[in-house]
């Protein structure tokens, strides 16, 4: 699609959105003019702008972030119940589900507004409706801003109903994470919106971080706590001290080095720039042959963020693990030969995985994959996702949490969400760029927000264009 065909798509009421985005990101070192490739791949931009949005949460909420920590400690020693709600860490629900490795059993993500009491506390984005419930009720509430309310910049392009939901005059502790409502950070000449999202990654930076220390607090309060996954114990004569660093202070804070290993992790996006751009390329390979590019996760993840994902492309289409949860489902799976998909996993040999690895092999389809390839960096014998893709990502994370805790039985806090969320997108940007080249100027389909106004009409009409295309 050319620029000027993608001015006639957007709709009257989002012009002046796509004028404002342009006037957001002006000055913006990025594609010079169609055809051309910029000196820094826009992959390696995109990923330096992550940075310094997460070092700016570092250096301006680390405190209340460390308030949030003591807050969540406080209530399982007392008793009450945590609850995660729509905490915004991307096109998904939080990096957590049953059996997540290095996941505390702290948080639940089943809130009922009506069995909540005081004495619990809600870690929550600001599109939450319940409010005046939490005021009420007295429960303590944790919250930071999401593009899909009013307490996000530029509150002014939302729909009304949209704009009105707000917790930020109700919440104990504020988290701010700079979030706006357009939801990108990249602006590209041609695109009438932002693209890559950044939201996934700050959340679950944030959560993780709070969750460290809250770990540590409890730990030191002589408090244990069931971790989920299936790593071996870490204590006692269990250890595997080959692959095991050593116990944590607990009494030195845990959440800078969460943070640091995390950026330290993102920069090393850079040494797989290579295999980025050759999963990027089997990606354009597959549109400009006629096929799909699928996202897959067993969990949330990259199905999420392949899926009408704001600021996301319209080339993309997620596949949960429930998408083929069944043996009908999976026979009436449409794959074939001209699509591609790309896998995210948080463990290289998951059995449920690699089902899915076959399905989609036995179809034809190229794959590509994304996490972990290590067990306590061991690969671990017989088969994996990693070795069996054609391509693979993500050598810079492990299956398993970082820190060891006394008391605790397994490592807490993992990286790969964080990790999967970047690496997704810095191959996405990839596409954009080969797509641009190969087609002498054309841009992808990329989708505003649903949230801002006119924001549901674009999102169908760049489905729509890529149907047509």
């Amino acid at each position: 699609m050319k620029r000027r065909d993608a001015v006639r798509l957007i709709p009257l009421s989002i012009a002046s959105i796509a004028g404002m985005s342009q006037k957001v990101f002006a000055g913006e070192k990025l594609l010079k003019k169609p055809g051309a490739r910029h000196s820094e791949p826009l992959a390696i931009q995109y990923t330096k702008k992550v940075r310094k949005r997460l070092a700016w949460i570092r250096e301006n909420q680390t405190e209340n972030l460390m308030e949030a920590s003591y807050a969540i400690a406080r209530t399982v020693q007392n008793g009450g119940q945590c609850y995660q709600s729509g905490w915004d860490a991307g096109h998904t629900e939080a990096d957590s589900w049953p059996g997540r490795n290095g996941e505390p059993e702290i948080f639940s993500t089943r809130l009922d507004i009506k069995k909540a009491r005081k004495g619990d506390l809600i870690l929550a984005a600001s599109q939450m409706r319940y409010n005046e419930d939490i005021r009420k009720k007295q429960i303590f509430l944790v919250a930071c801003p999401s593009p899909w309310s009013g307490d996000a910049k530029y509150s002014e392009l939302l729909s009304d109903d949209v704009r009105e939901l707000t917790l930020k005059e109700y919440a104990d502790i504020w988290i701010e994470n700079q979030a706006t409502t357009l939801g990108g950070i990249m602006y590209v000449p041609g695109m009438p919106a932002p693209i890559g999202p950044v939201s996934g990654v700050a959340g679950k930076t944030t959560i993780w971080m709070m969750l460290a220390d809250a770990c540590r607090i409890l730990a030191r309060r002589g408090i244990s706590l069931t971790i989920k996954g299936d790593e071996p114990k870490v204590t006692g004569d269990n250890v595997d001290w080959r692959s095991f660093s050593g116990w944590e202070s607990l009494n030195d804070p845990l959440m800078d080095n969460y943070f640091h290993e995390v950026i330290r992790q993102i920069d090393l996006i850079g040494a797989e720039l290579g295999t980025i751009r050759k999963i990027a390329k089997m990606a354009v390979d597959s549109v400009l042959s006629g096929g799909k590019i699928y996202g897959y996760s067993l969990h949330n993840s990259i199905a999420g963020e392949a899926s009408t994902r704001r600021s996301g492309l319209s080339m993309t289409q997620g596949i949960y693990g429930s998408t083929l949860d069944t043996e009908e489902k999976r026979r009436n799976f449409k794959g074939t030969s001209k699509d591609c998909v790309i896998m995210g996993i948080t463990k290289p040999d998951d059995e449920t995985d690699l089902m899915f690895l076959d399905l989609f092999k036995k179809r034809g389809m190229k794959t590509a994959s994304f996490g972990p390839m290590t067990r306590s960096i061991k690969v671990p014998e017989g088969r994996t996702v990693p070795k069996e893709t054609d391509l693979h990502a993500g050598r810079m994370c492990d299956t398993y949490g970082l820190f060891a805790l006394p008391g605790l039985d397994q490592r807490i806090c993992p990286t790969s969400g964080v990790l999967l969320d970047q690496l997704f997108w810095a191959t996405m940007m990839e596409v954009v760029e080969q797509y641009i080249e190969r087609t002498g100027g054309d841009v992808p389909g990329v989708f505003f927000s649903a949230a801002l106004k006119g924001g549901r009409e674009h999102m169908y009409r760049m489905l729509e264009l890529y149907r047509e295309r």
